[in-house]
This record gives structure tokens, C-alpha cells and sequence, in this order.
């Protein structure tokens, strides 16, 4: 842009000039000065060329700035694509949990009513047993009773003779007088019994009978018209039978 300022300036300045007349020295001269240096006081060409650079350096200065203006533009829109970008990946983040958070809740609920409807079903059910169970637990008592009187009850025969000689008197009192009767007996009470025979007060035919089968304190007793089992476990057997049946 300068070389064409330049270039304009020189061709409006040495426009108007004229040849030199030929024969006329001192005309020759000045015109001929006049033709290689025309109107050399009257050029400006430096202080034209210095406004222009200057006028150059100015819009140079001024693109600069427009540049860096546009940049600080791009900048500023790129840093609220960022932000914009943070906040959307945020608000993505929260939906989430909150999704997250929603679905769990709706799964514990439905854990929690299904658990529910099963601890009804489990309440219903033991409700209807309840008489059952009742039962069972008396009957297992009673068994339980059961096996702790047989314990006490063999200790104390084994202590006192004097329940086998009971156990034999009572049961030929259900006998007729004249009935014959056998009655078997542990050796341990077999010796007792015997001393003590008189003592059984019975007119019928009787014979005493040593047997290892019976147990301590009880006794067995075959008749002609039947048997009569006076065995301890023999005894705690119809007792349990009275009960559970």
C-alpha cells in the first residue's frame, strides 16, 4: 500500500514540466535541472510516507486487537461449552442416582411387603397348629415324666424289697383262692418273697419261680385261666397307653 502512496504522489509532481529549448544554455540548464530534480523544494514525499507506515501500523495494531478480541471470544465460548458441558454431565450424574436411588427403594418395598405376606402365612399357620403343638409338647412332657418316674422307680426297688413282695400280694389278691399261680421272679427278690411267703396270704396252690427275664420288683404270674404281668416296665407301659390313647 506504501509503493502505491508512493508512486502516486511522484507521478502528480513531475507532471507539469516542459523539454529544454536547444541553443539556449542557461534555459538548457535550468530546464534540464528543472527536468532531472522538478520542484525538489515543493516534494513531501518522507512525511507522506511516514503518515502512511503510520496509517499501516495503526490498522496492523488494529487487527492485532481484533485477533486477540476474537480469541478472547473463542475462549470465552469454549470455557461455557465447558461449563455447559460440567453441568449437563452433573445433572446426568444426579438423574442417575436418582434413578439408582428409586429403583433400590421400590426393590426393598417390594422385599419388605413380600416378606410380610410370608411372616402372615408363617402366623396363620402356627395359629392353626397351636392345638397340635400343644399337644406334642404335653405328650413330650409326659413321656419325659414317664422316663424320670422309671429311673426312680428302679432305684427304689433295688433299694426296697419290700415293692416286689407289694407287687405279688396284689396281684394274686385278684386271683380266686383256689387258683394255682405261678409267679416268677428276679433271683434278687426271689430270696426275699420266699422268706416271707406267709406273709402273701394266699390259699390257693402257689409256686414261686426264679427268672432272670424279670426285672428287679416285678413280677410275673401265669394261671389256668390267664396271665397276670406285674413287670415295672410292663406297668409304666399301660400307664402311657391310659394317657395317649
Amino acid at each position: 500500500m506504501l509503493a502505491k502512496v508512493v508512486k502516486s504522489h511522484a507521478v502528480l509532481e513531475f507532471s507539469p514540466f516542459s523539454f529544454p529549448e536547444i541553443g539556449n544554455p542557461e534555459s538548457s540548464a535550468k530546464t534540464v535541472n528543472e527536468f532531472i530534480v522538478p520542484g525538489l523544494s515543493e516534494i513531501q514525499a518522507p512525511e507522506t510516507a511516514e503518515i502512511e507506515v503510520e496509517s499501516g501500523v495503526d490498522e496492523f495494531s488494529n487487527l492485532e486487537d481484533i485477533l486477540q478480541n476474537a480469541r478472547d471470544e473463542a475462549a470465552k465460548i469454549i470455557a461455557q461449552a465447558e461449563d455447559h458441558s460440567e453441568n449437563i454431565a452433573q445433572a446426568a450424574r444426579e438423574k442417575a442416582e436418582q434413578e439408582v436411588a428409586a429403583r433400590f427403594a421400590a426393590e426393598v418395598s417390594a422385599q419388605a411387603a413380600e416378606m410380610r405376606e410370608k411372616l402372615a402365612e408363617t402366623i396363620e399357620q402356627i395359629s392353626a397348629l397351636s392345638d397340635e403343638i400343644t399337644t406334642r409338647l404335653e405328650k413330650d412332657l409326659v413321656k419325659l415324666a414317664l422316663q424320670i418316674a422309671k429311673k426312680v422307680v428302679a432305684r427304689e426297688v433295688t433299694i426296697d424289697r419290700e415293692i416286689a413282695m407289694t407287687l405279688v400280694k396284689v396281684s394274686l389278691g385278684k386271683l380266686h383262692n383256689r387258683s394255682i399261680a405261678e409267679v416268677h421272679l428276679n433271683p434278687e427278690d426271689f430270696t426275699f418273697v420266699q422268706a416271707q411267703r406267709e406273709k402273701l396270704d394266699f390259699r390257693g396252690s402257689l409256686d414261686l419261680v426264679e427268672d432272670r427275664s424279670i426285672s428287679v420288683g416285678g413280677c410275673l404270674i401265669h394261671t389256668e385261666t390267664g396271665d397276670i404281668d406285674a413287670r415295672i416296665e410292663s406297668q409304666f407301659e399301660e400307664i402311657a397307653h391310659g394317657l395317649f390313647n
